[in-house]
């Protein structure tokens, strides 16, 4: 009962500050000269609404909840995969806020608002409530992640101040899907620096977009299916290849010492015959669809309007997210260590070569192999005699 305490006393303090923050600006003649600053003021007031959260929530831990944050060294190398959608939206957003001739004293302010609201948000729903649910919970850990991402998303029910009721619902439903992958981040890396990049470097492409507003755009109800396909399917990657990883988190979080099992693959993966259709189905799928994108990319030229490309490109769209999908249930099916998944590089050449790796090395994982040849080691040694 002590811990979700806790986690609602963390939550509430979120909601209150939010709820008071208009006034409080209000009553100190701040809102005035925020819109005296133009272009700047949306970046600027989220500047100003970060910063005092995040010393609030820092002293309320040091003198109340006393929850550990965890800042361990992680290879950046390793943490590739985890990085490179998030960087391509990134990238997306430079390229938006380059479109529209932003300067570049508004970029920069842009890269420093989002760092700060992912500090302040990574703080609260990884830091404090997703550490506070793992390290009073017994070695479980799907319950925390899950939690904590619903209080994450319903944080956002404030946003209905600013924007209709529809964009609010969805942007509750899809950052539920964020906050889930952020929180397996932050699990697999035991550094909190690496779910703040990743949350600054999403929210970064979404206020270039709304030229600096925090305000949702998305009025698709599809756009939640897409977040949790894309969010979701990473976050399972994550987990799965990170068994050590996740083992040493709870660990460190209960201050204790971890007990690292052996690697259990999932259900489906321990059989044989599973792994080599899926493979195989893995890599003719990826061959075939490139000349599939080839041909929809000729077929998009003769559209007559944005509207006709748009609808044209919707299932090219799916087929394309569903390859990366297939290649990332791949590596969790056979045990793929590299769970950096830095192949996404190139996810429809890499896919079908690890596919074809897999297959001539008879699809069989790597425990597996691990084992047998542990196995063999033991013999060897076993029946060599002293001299």
């Amino acid at each position: 009962m002590k811990k979700y305490i806790s986690v609602f006393s963390v939550f509430l303090v979120w909601l209150a500050y939010l709820l008071a923050l208009n006034p409080i600006l209000k009553a100190l003649g701040l809102i005035n000269w925020l819109r005296s600053l133009g272009h700047f003021a949306s970046l600027t007031s989220i500047i100003i609404q970060e910063i005092p959260v995040i010393i609030i929530l820092l002293l309320l831990n040091h003198f109340f909840w006393h929850q550990k944050l965890l800042f361990k060294g992680y290879n950046w190398k390793k943490a590739l995969g985890m990085l490179i959608l998030p960087l391509v939206m990134f990238l997306a957003g430079l390229v938006l806020a380059i479109g529209k001739h932003a300067p570049a004293s508004y970029i920069f302010l842009g890269i420093g608002a989002t760092l700060l609201i992912g500090f302040a948000e990574e703080l609260s729903f990884r830091g404090l409530i997703f550490g506070i649910l793992v390290k009073n919970s017994k070695d479980k850990i799907i319950v925390p992640l899950f939690i904590s991402s619903i209080l994450f998303g319903l944080m956002h029910l404030v946003n209905i101040r600013n924007q209709p009721l529809g964009n609010t619902i969805i942007q509750v439903l899809g950052v539920m899907a964020f906050g889930l992958f952020a929180a397996v981040v932050y699990m697999k890396t035991s550094n909190l620096i690496f779910a703040i990049v990743v949350h600054a470097m999403n929210d970064f492409m979404a206020i270039m977009a709304s030229s600096g507003s925090l305000s949702s755009q998305q009025t698709n109800p599809l756009t939640i299916l897409y977040e949790w396909f894309i969010f979701g399917t990473l976050a399972f990657a994550l987990f799965y290849t990170g068994w050590t990883q996740r083992e040493k988190f709870i660990a460190a979080i209960q201050e204790r010492s971890p007990q690292l099992t052996a690697r259990k693959l999932p259900t489906l993966a321990q059989s044989s015959t599973f792994r080599r259709i899926f493979a195989l189905v893995s890599m003719i799928y990826g061959i075939l669809i490139l000349p599939t994108m080839l041909l929809f990319s000729k077929l998009s030229t003769s559209a007559g309007s944005r509207a006709e490309i748009a609808n044209k490109a919707l299932p090219i769209y799916l087929l394309f997210l569903l390859g990366i999908a297939l290649y990332i249930f791949l590596i969790v099916f056979f045990d793929f260590h590299l769970g950096n998944l830095c192949w996404l590089l190139l996810p429809y050449i890499g896919g079908p070569v690890f596919a074809l790796i897999a297959l001539v090395n008879g699809a069989r994982p790597l425990t597996e192999k691990t084992n047998q040849s542990k196995t063999i080691n033991n013999k060897t040694i076993n029946n060599k005699t002293p001299n």
